[in-house]
């Protein structure tokens, strides 16, 4: 299958022009408002003893927030937030339905003196804290739905526990809270490392782990399971109300994507997915980002696609 990529940007000079020279990367991902969000850092802390992630930045973040037309690819609007200076080393920026944005950190100690950190920081738009809880060290991913449910999933360390957590949050692999902190929905499977989420235009939540390597879409009550012959996979998207999968190759392969029909509770053989130019030109690029099926595509020229596949042919 081919995927016309339209109005290529280079990404590092949209960064300069919008002036975040001298700021560290963080993070990009796609809102459930459809928007573009970019998370920059004053400092990133070094790591402890060289190995583990610093749980404290003490850094000044900012974000750009990019409103493209997913139609044409071009960049309609851009808006810079300054969020101001934090203690948490955050690694996710999500917007919230209530106006409000999630600044959320992947690592989170636990103190048995002072209990544990509070890595899940809401802010408004200018970064005053809101509100803050604790969503649990090790967070692999996380997905704001446009309903305010918020999906936290967990690598190894946090299921397992690491940073001083005997019971750690992220046991279950996946999990769903309200935004007020409350969990209301966890997974039952044996997850060691929960590889990817996405949700689909319904908000079903689709993951995918290991070791079993199974595909799972849920309505937090009842799930169905699927096969998709792929281990090591990263991420997914999945589109027209799960009439299709796309995921990448697994181990080795992650920079490949493929996209499979869904007939029942059954995957079809895989169709690799190829980006060519407007001018039909093969384009060497992979997705990125995945927000419900947009995505955020990457060249190897550092060029940046805003690519939606919620129709498939």
């Amino acid at each position: 299958m081919k995927k016309e990529l339209k109005n290529l940007r280079n990404l590092g000079k949209l960064f300069t022009e919008q002036g975040m020279a001298g700021l560290d990367f963080v993070s990009m991902n796609i809102g459930y408002d459809g928007k573009a969000y970019f998370l920059f850092s004053s400092e990133i802390p070094p790591r402890i003893d060289g190995m583990f992630v610093n749980t404290t930045a003490n850094a000044v973040y900012t974000a750009l927030v990019i409103t493209p037309s997913w139609e044409s690819g071009a960049v309609e609007k851009v808006e810079r937030l300054d969020l101001g200076k934090h203690t948490m080393n955050f690694r996710f920026i999500r917007p919230v339905p209530d106006g409000s944005f999630l600044l959320l950190g992947s690592r989170c100690m636990y103190s048995k003196k002072k209990g544990p950190e509070k890595n899940a920081v809401f802010t408004d738009r200018n970064g005053n804290v809101l509100r803050a809880f604790t969503f649990g060290d090790g967070i692999q991913d996380c997905i704001v739905r446009n309903d305010g449910i918020i999906v936290t999933s967990y690598f190894d360390e946090g299921i397992f526990g690491n940073y001083g957590w005997e019971e750690p949050i992220g046991s279950c692999g996946v999990c769903a809270w309200t935004m007020d902190g409350r969990i209301i929905w966890r997974s039952e499977r044996e997850i060691d490392d929960c590889y990817a989420i996405n949700i689909d235009e319904n908000s079903n939540l689709w993951y995918y782990y290991y070791s079993d390597f199974r595909l799972i879409r849920t309505d937090f009550k009842t799930e169905t399971e699927y096969d998709p012959s792929v281990e090591g996979a990263e991420s997914l998207a999945v589109a027209e109300n799960g009439r299709f999968l796309i995921m990448d190759g697994g181990y080795d392969n992650s920079d490949t994507f493929y996209v499979c029909r869904i007939s029942g509770n059954q995957i079809e053989e895989p169709e690799l997915l190829e980006f060519v130019s407007e001018n039909g030109t093969p384009v060497q690029a992979t997705p990125a980002v995945w927000g419900s099926a947009k995505a955020l595509v990457l060249t190897k020229d550092g060029d940046i696609c805003f690519a939606d596949f919620s129709k498939m042919q």
